[in-house]
């Protein structure tokens, strides 16, 4: 009896073990999350306004820098997804936004920054290509500085905003739609 007593006792300590010790989130990107920010941006403003039409450009998302040399090798696309979500959110910290967006764009901010934080480790990632990382962080950089020189010649009006909501919508969708990396 005592070593059958002693048996269940240390099968219970064993799984009270097993159930203390933490585990460690897998490191990568969240496609609900990704999916969730896309929603959350595409509800903020409604329909593209017919009055905006004139001011409409269409800037052409730099897919390449999504690219890998290795169907297995997605660490490189990874590190680009996560560093588009960082110039999204130094994007949407401007102070001008239309204040008839609805409360939904505080939500995809927090979303946006949320998984910045979480998915920092993508970063220590290594892919085959490491020197290319600078080429496609400028691609990247140069179609951001692109959507933010709108903000600036139109002065922040509204209609600037929705061509960048627009802008931002059509790189999350690429992001959701090419990308065989998220979780």
């Amino acid at each position: 009896m005592a070593l059958q007593s002693c048996s269940w006792l240390t099968i219970i300590l064993c799984f009270a073990h097993i159930n203390a010790v933490p585990i460690k989130p897998t490191c990568g990107l969240q496609r609900r999350l990704v999916d969730q920010s896309y929603s959350l941006l595409d509800s903020v403003g409604g329909r593209f306004p017919v009055e905006c039409l004139d001011h409409y450009r269409q800037i052409t998302f730099p897919s390449s820098a999504f690219n890998t040399s290795e169907a297995a090798d997605n660490a490189g696309a990874e590190k680009m997804a996560y560093e588009t979500l960082k110039l999204i959110d130094t994007l949407f910290a401007n102070d001008s936004m239309p204040t008839s967006w609805n409360n939904n764009l505080e939500n995809f901010q927090s979303l946006i920054y949320r998984q910045i934080e979480e998915s920092r480790c993508i970063m220590s990632k290594t892919h085959s290509s490491l020197d290319d990382f600078q080429d496609r962080n400028t691609a990247l950089k140069t179609f951001f500085d692109k959507i933010a020189n709108i903000l600036t010649e139109k002065e922040s009006s509204i209609c600037a905003w929705e061509v960048v909501r627009q802008q931002i919508l059509s790189t999350l969708r690429f992001i959701l739609q090419s990308s065989n990396y998220l979780l």
